[in-house]
């Protein structure tokens, strides 16, 4: 009887895990997650940007998903689905909003599609970019129709990002400020050797381990307890995704705040308003790390340049279910579902 209920008890735990707080098992040989593969491409002017029309699966620690890309290279619906007579809603961000390690239908953008069917949302983002290609992105992206709101999602390594030509193992145009005023350098791209290299594009994981490991590894209660095991011994590897912001009398925020002024008057040029939400890192929810959060940052930028404001961590914050993954910095479909809620009640 007491083996019986030992075993009824993990048999249920492990179906609580599977429905409340999954954490399936993909071996190393499956994972594909490497940044110049998985739809992407270079490009002379943004660096890379994401591939016409394709589509693959992507396989992370954390999930298996499908990616599609539409005619443009967006993971949007394609142009001819489009009603031209909806007021538009433009999104400008990076993988958060690209969708990294979540399907189509479960990233924030298609949360609020299927809400919002009286506006058109249109997403231009892709994984890797700072709020500099993400301002390239939407001068390169020409549209007639009436824009509603354009949405800049900020995420914490931006400001970083926005003061270096190196992202991820690949160059990426840079703006400097000369005389004041914005110039774009570092153009054309340099198109480093991984380009060119189908084995750098799409290189896999390293291949599986103990055969009994794995299996048990299969238990989504086994993996969570082996992962909060290494969160012990191994803390540098446990989590991964750190990006360490500074506070921000020691950030350099000039380029930024041009780009900032340059995507406000992108947007007002097109009879619409820009509107920033802030992302809070996966430190500053649930790692209890000693670190500045950002935002006030971006909030004091937003503030000067007369930009509306709102930071997605309080909303986060209250959420009772995990919102990012275990594994890096992204969110898990929960945390688009609470992004999705949060971004509706400002919008509309």
């Amino acid at each position: 009887m007491a083996l019986g209920a030992v075993l009824l008890a993990l048999a249920l735990a492990e179906l609580g895990y599977r429905l409340v707080d999954p954490f399936p098992y993909f071996p190393p040989s499956e994972i594909n997650k490497n940044q110049h593969g998985n739809l992407t491409e270079y490009h002379p002017r943004l660096g890379w940007r994401g591939v016409p029309g394709g589509s693959a699966r992507f396989t992370t620690e954390n999930a298996s998903t499908w990616l599609r890309h539409n005619a443009l290279g967006f993971r949007d619906i394609e142009p001819e689905q489009r009603s031209p007579d909806k007021p538009a809603i433009v999104f400008l961000g990076d993988s958060f909003t690209w969708g990294y390690e979540v399907e189509f239908d479960e990233m924030f953008v298609s949360l609020l599609r299927q809400r919002r069917k009286d506006f058109e949302f249109f997403n231009l983002a892709h994984r890797g970019y700072g709020t500099d290609q993400e301002l390239m992105t939407f001068r390169e992206w020409q549209s007639k129709r009436k824009l509603y709101k354009v949405v800049l999602m900020f995420a914490e390594n931006d400001v970083a990002d926005n003061n270096s030509d190196w992202r991820n193992r690949k160059p990426k145009p840079r703006f400097e400020l000369r005389e004041g005023r914005l110039t774009l350098t570092n153009i054309p791209v340099p198109k480093v050797p991984e380009w060119n290299s189908e084995r750098g594009l799409r290189s896999k994981g390293r291949p599986g381990g103990n055969s009994l490991r794995e299996w048990l590894l299969r238990s989504h209660l086994y993996r969570d307890v082996e992962f909060r095991i290494r969160e012990i011994t191994e803390p540098d590897e446990s989590y991964r995704g750190r990006f360490g912001v500074p506070d921000c009398a020691e950030l350099d925020l000039r380029v930024t705040r041009a780009l900032l002024a340059e995507i406000r008057d992108e947007a007002e040029r097109r009879g619409s308003t820009l509107v920033v939400f802030a992302i809070p890192s996966k430190g500053e929810l649930y790692q209890g790390e000693a670190h500045h959060p950002y935002q006030r940052c971006i909030e004091a930028l937003c503030r000067e340049l007369r930009i509306e404001f709102h930071d997605l961590a309080p909303a986060l914050e209250a959420s009772c279910f995990r919102t990012y993954y275990r594994f890096g910095k992204h969110w898990t479909p929960r945390g688009h579902a609470v992004a999705a809620d949060a971004i509706e009640a400002v919008l509309f």
